[in-house]
């Protein structure tokens, strides 16, 4: 069986295809690729792994070559909390100690103060940190996520991050014919996991957050069947240190900092 499983960076590819392989026998596994060919297809038994930030049109015809496709799916608030704060690895490279040391004590407050820093001014202060634009980032996981979900050739079996989280894989069981269960992800991809859940969105959005954002992801919403005007915050937000402050602390020390 050659199953194809795809979806953005963040989302839960990783541990997803570990758990499909893990139900095959001896499976390969093609890790990310940037182009899909036809060689790569000669196995008979194999998993793909590949990121809709990379994929290309000329794919589309090799998607019948495989004999299931799986689109994993998550919620871009939640998504966009978990890419701004492991892109701090991406970064490292390029960032001095003043820098990293600027984000680390922004975090710090947010955690201190959830509903003192808005994601809008820690998307802003991590551009002029590490000169990623986070936003432009959002709006285009937005646009890739309806652009796949309204396929019309309904190439794709759709599961929920969330559901993947809270075990709930009867629907893709089905789908595989197989019995999945969570994916362990080890060795060099382990950094890749954080907190392992759902909603963290309700915690670390502000009042004004939900008015900036709601608009533009009101059609990924309603062209995922989410729930378009589900826009509560959590009265009382709490952020966990473990998975926000340390999680980021930890990326940045597994790289040398800048001299500048």
């Amino acid at each position: 069986m050659r199953v194809l499983i795809v979806g953005e960076g963040k989302s839960g590819t990783t541990a997803l295809m570990r758990s499909v392989s893990a139900c095959l026998d001896e499976p390969v596994e093609l890790f990310e690729p940037r182009l899909i060919t036809a060689e790569d297809l000669t196995p008979e038994t194999l998993v793909v792994k590949k990121l809709l930030l990379n994929w290309q049109r000329s794919e589309n015809r090799l998607l019948s070559d495989f004999d299931k496709r799986v689109l994993i799916s998550r919620d871009p608030r939640d998504r966009i909390i978990s890419h701004m704060l492991y892109d701090a690895y991406n970064r490292a490279p390029i960032m001095s100690e003043k820098q990293r040391q600027r984000w680390i004590d922004a975090l710090t407050r947010k955690v201190e103060r959830p509903r003192s820093v808005s994601m809008a001014k820690l998307f802003n202060l991590w551009w002029r940190v590490s000169q990623a634009d986070l936003m432009s980032i959002y709006v285009r996981v937005l646009d890739r996520g309806v652009s796949f979900h309204s396929r019309p050739d309904n190439a794709f079996h759709v599961i929920r991050y969330e559901a993947y989280v809270d075990g709930n894989f009867d629907a893709l069981n089905d789908y595989l014919g197989l019995s999945i269960k969570p994916g362990v992800v080890t060795g060099s991809e382990e950094r890749v996991s954080r907190s392992k859940s759902s909603g963290a969105w309700r915690h670390w959005f502000t009042p004004a957050d939900v008015r900036l954002f709601r608009p533009m992801t009101h059609r990924w919403l309603k062209e995922t069947g989410g729930r378009v005007r589900d826009w509560k915050l959590e009265a009382e937000p709490t952020i966990d240190m473990s998975t926000s402050v340390d999680y980021v602390r930890g990326l940045f020390d597994q790289v040398p900092a800048t001299d500048s």
